[in-house]
Protein backbone atom coordinates (compact mmCIF):
# COMPACT_ATOMS: atom_id res chain seq x y z
CA UNK A 1 0.00 0.00 0.00
CA UNK A 2 2.81 2.41 0.90
CA UNK A 3 4.49 1.60 -2.41
CA UNK A 4 1.28 2.40 -4.31
CA UNK A 5 0.86 5.77 -2.58
CA UNK A 6 4.53 6.57 -3.14
CA UNK A 7 4.21 5.63 -6.83
CA UNK A 8 1.12 7.87 -7.23
CA UNK A 9 2.98 10.71 -5.50
CA UNK A 10 5.94 10.37 -7.89
CA UNK A 11 3.62 10.26 -10.92
CA UNK A 12 1.78 13.34 -9.63
CA UNK A 13 5.05 15.25 -9.23
CA UNK A 14 6.08 14.35 -12.80
CA UNK A 15 2.71 15.44 -14.19
CA UNK A 16 2.97 18.80 -12.40
CA UNK A 17 6.56 19.25 -13.67
CA UNK A 18 5.48 18.51 -17.24
CA UNK A 19 2.55 20.97 -17.06
CA UNK A 20 4.74 23.74 -15.61
CA UNK A 21 7.42 23.09 -18.24
CA UNK A 22 4.80 23.18 -21.02
CA UNK A 23 3.43 26.54 -19.81
CA UNK A 24 6.96 28.05 -19.63
CA UNK A 25 7.68 26.80 -23.19
CA UNK A 26 4.46 28.39 -24.45
CA UNK A 27 5.40 31.75 -22.89
CA UNK A 28 8.85 31.62 -24.49
CA UNK A 29 7.32 30.94 -27.92
CA UNK A 30 4.75 33.74 -27.49
CA UNK A 31 7.48 36.18 -26.44
CA UNK A 32 9.46 35.40 -29.63
CA UNK A 33 6.54 36.43 -31.83
CA UNK A 34 6.11 40.05 -30.86
CA UNK A 35 3.37 41.81 -32.81
CA UNK A 36 4.65 42.81 -36.25
CA UNK A 37 4.46 46.51 -37.10
CA UNK A 38 3.46 47.15 -40.70
CA UNK A 39 3.94 50.12 -42.98
CA UNK A 40 2.05 51.17 -46.09
CA UNK A 41 3.68 52.27 -49.32
CA UNK A 42 2.77 54.11 -52.45
CA UNK A 43 4.70 53.32 -55.64
CA UNK A 44 4.78 55.66 -58.63
CA UNK A 45 5.12 54.07 -62.09
CA UNK A 46 4.93 50.54 -60.71
CA UNK A 47 4.86 49.07 -64.23
CA UNK A 48 7.33 50.57 -66.71
CA UNK A 49 7.16 49.79 -70.44
CA UNK A 50 10.37 50.74 -72.24
CA UNK A 51 8.91 50.01 -75.69
CA UNK A 52 11.06 48.74 -78.57
CA UNK A 53 14.83 48.55 -78.14
CA UNK A 54 17.63 46.69 -79.89
CA UNK A 55 20.34 44.35 -78.65
CA UNK A 56 22.98 46.05 -76.43
CA UNK A 57 20.68 48.98 -75.63
CA UNK A 58 20.47 49.93 -71.97
CA UNK A 59 17.23 51.04 -70.37
CA UNK A 60 17.02 52.55 -66.88
CA UNK A 61 14.01 53.48 -64.83
CA UNK A 62 13.58 54.89 -61.35
CA UNK A 63 10.65 53.68 -59.26
CA UNK A 64 9.58 56.05 -56.49
CA UNK A 65 8.42 54.59 -53.17
CA UNK A 66 6.77 56.65 -50.47
CA UNK A 67 6.03 55.64 -46.90
CA UNK A 68 2.40 56.62 -46.32
CA UNK A 69 2.12 55.25 -42.78
CA UNK A 70 3.17 56.40 -39.34
CA UNK A 71 5.51 53.40 -38.96
CA UNK A 72 9.00 53.34 -40.51
CA UNK A 73 9.21 51.52 -43.85
CA UNK A 74 12.09 49.06 -43.97
CA UNK A 75 13.04 47.67 -47.39
CA UNK A 76 15.06 44.55 -46.69
CA UNK A 77 15.73 43.44 -50.27
CA UNK A 78 14.86 44.09 -53.91
CA UNK A 79 15.33 41.13 -56.22
CA UNK A 80 14.64 40.51 -59.90
CA UNK A 81 13.46 37.42 -61.72
CA UNK A 82 16.28 38.02 -64.24
CA UNK A 83 20.01 38.54 -63.76
CA UNK A 84 19.82 40.98 -66.69
CA UNK A 85 18.49 43.71 -64.36
CA UNK A 86 20.73 45.66 -62.01
CA UNK A 87 18.97 47.17 -59.02
CA UNK A 88 20.18 49.97 -56.78
CA UNK A 89 18.49 51.55 -53.76
CA UNK A 90 19.37 53.18 -50.46
CA UNK A 91 19.11 50.74 -47.58
CA UNK A 92 17.87 53.07 -44.85
CA UNK A 93 14.40 53.07 -43.24
CA UNK A 94 11.90 55.63 -44.51
CA UNK A 95 9.93 57.68 -42.02
CA UNK A 96 6.40 58.92 -42.65
CA UNK A 97 6.09 60.76 -46.02
CA UNK A 98 9.73 60.12 -46.98
CA UNK A 99 10.52 58.83 -50.46
CA UNK A 100 13.03 56.36 -51.82
CA UNK A 101 14.26 55.72 -55.35
CA UNK A 102 14.78 52.20 -56.68
CA UNK A 103 16.84 52.32 -59.84
CA UNK A 104 16.56 49.40 -62.27
CA UNK A 105 18.79 49.02 -65.33
CA UNK A 106 18.15 46.47 -68.08
CA UNK A 107 20.79 45.65 -70.71
CA UNK A 108 19.35 43.94 -73.79
CA UNK A 109 21.40 40.88 -74.77
CA UNK A 110 21.13 38.73 -77.87
CA UNK A 111 19.87 35.78 -75.80
CA UNK A 112 16.90 37.88 -74.59
CA UNK A 113 15.07 38.75 -77.82
CA UNK A 114 11.33 39.37 -78.08
CA UNK A 115 8.89 40.29 -75.35
CA UNK A 116 10.53 41.08 -72.04
CA UNK A 117 8.75 41.19 -68.69
CA UNK A 118 11.14 41.59 -65.77
CA UNK A 119 9.53 41.44 -62.36
CA UNK A 120 11.19 42.83 -59.25
CA UNK A 121 10.12 42.00 -55.74
CA UNK A 122 10.43 44.66 -53.04
CA UNK A 123 10.65 42.84 -49.70
CA UNK A 124 9.61 45.16 -46.89
CA UNK A 125 7.56 45.43 -43.72
CA UNK A 126 4.17 45.82 -45.37
CA UNK A 127 1.35 43.49 -44.38
CA UNK A 128 1.67 41.25 -47.45
CA UNK A 129 5.47 41.17 -47.08
CA UNK A 130 6.42 42.34 -50.57
CA UNK A 131 5.34 44.44 -53.52
CA UNK A 132 6.01 43.78 -57.22
CA UNK A 133 7.27 46.28 -59.79
CA UNK A 134 7.90 45.48 -63.44
CA UNK A 135 9.90 46.54 -66.47
CA UNK A 136 8.71 45.33 -69.85
CA UNK A 137 9.17 45.92 -73.55
CA UNK A 138 10.42 44.30 -76.74
CA UNK A 139 14.04 43.54 -77.71
CA UNK A 140 14.81 43.26 -81.44
CA UNK A 141 18.05 42.11 -83.04
CA UNK A 142 17.61 44.83 -85.66
CA UNK A 143 15.45 47.94 -85.67
CA UNK A 144 14.70 49.38 -89.09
Amino acid sequence: MKKGVFLLLIIGVFVVMILVNKKESKNIIEDEFIEQIYSDILIENQDFDFGLISVNDTVSHTYKLKNISDEPLIVTNVISNCDCVEIDYVKTPLQKNQQMDISATFIAKKDRLGNINNLMLIECNIEKGAEVISMSGFVSDSIN
